[in-house]
């Protein structure tokens, strides 16, 4: 009985070492336990190389999604098509509505919404509740959905986010402008738009440039900061750009199994990224080198 009773605390134990070296792998500060890391961000901007020949096995497709339940309650509740009306171009109403989402909360990068949900975090921010830029980015992306725009939220990940414990990453959006044939880059946290030579750019031109030293225009309606400020904020941000597969939300369980719900598009001659923030493995995305693939034309 002895030596049974021993052979079931040794093989517990060891279901014990087990478990907590696999969630050291997914977390390494175990969920924020524990205070490890690089203290600040690598602020130096490097030219980045991409390619162009497309993935065949990979595919985006954005659907019509303005007569959904949820965005023709955003549009009855909220002011959106009075805003659009005001507008003459789709590139107008992208720069109005994300100026509206802006001005609804000032920013409180800690402060995390029960749901991310449009209607609910507008709620919510009429109640004087404040959130982090991901909030910025669901409310704008799911408003600019209701009225009709192919709309993505896009994960911004600064060169050594494996290796940081917190400022590592950004939320923004980029948008499908149908008169330009192109996605545009915008980040409804600052309501800012960059343009060169009076187009609007997508997240990979604006680094292009910021890299380069090639002279850019900012729109900022709601004069929250100045392109120079606004250059170097965001500059080392502009490493990995990851955006969903529309497979559904990753859920823990996706992160254990590394079901593959992002795709991450990531120059040529960087490594994939092991961790966020050393908080989680980042093992649900694909990864590319191809612009072609991660900006397809719809």
């Amino acid at each position: 009985m002895k030596i049974r009773w021993r052979v079931v605390g040794i093989s517990f134990l060891g279901l014990l070492c087990v478990t907590f070296i696999f969630v050291c792998w997914m977390s390494p500060r175990l969920g924020g336990l524990l205070e490890f890391g690089k203290d600040h961000i690598d602020p130096t901007i490097q030219k980045l190389q991409f390619t162009t020949q497309k993935q065949a096995d990979i595919k985006l497709y954005y659907g019509d999604l303005s007569k959904s339940s949820t965005s023709i309650k955003l549009r009855s509740t909220f002011p959106l098509d009075s805003i659009a009306a005001q507008c003459q171009t789709d590139f107008e109403k992208v720069k109005a509505i994300q100026s509206w989402v802006q001005s609804r909360w000032k920013h409180d990068g800690q402060n995390v919404p029960e749901y991310q949900d449009a209607y609910y975090i507008l709620k919510e921010a009429e109640k004087g509740r404040r959130f982090r830029c991901v909030e910025y980015a669901t409310v704008a992306q799911q408003c600019l959905q209701a009225l009709g725009f192919s709309t993505r939220q896009l994960g911004l990940m600064t060169r050594d986010i494996s290796e940081v414990k917190w400022n590592g990453g950004h939320v923004t959006n980029e948008v499908y402008i149908e008169d330009l044939k192109k996605w545009i880059f915008i980040d409804p946290q600052y309501d800012v738009i960059t343009l060169r030579n009076g187009v609007p750019m997508n997240a990979v031109e604006l680094q292009h440039c910021i890299a380069n030293r090639i002279d850019f225009e900012i729109l900022n309606p709601n004069k929250l900061i100045t392109k120079t400020d606004y250059e170097k904020w965001i500059g080392p941000y502009l490493y990995y750009f990851t955006i969903s597969l529309q497979r559904g939300q990753v859920s823990i369980w996706d992160r254990i199994v590394g079901n593959k719900r992002q795709l991450t598009l990531y120059p040529v001659g960087a490594e994939q990224p092991a961790y966020f923030q050393k908080m989680m493995r980042l093992n649900t995305a694909l990864y590319t080198h191809s612009l072609n693939t991660f900006y397809p034309q719809l």
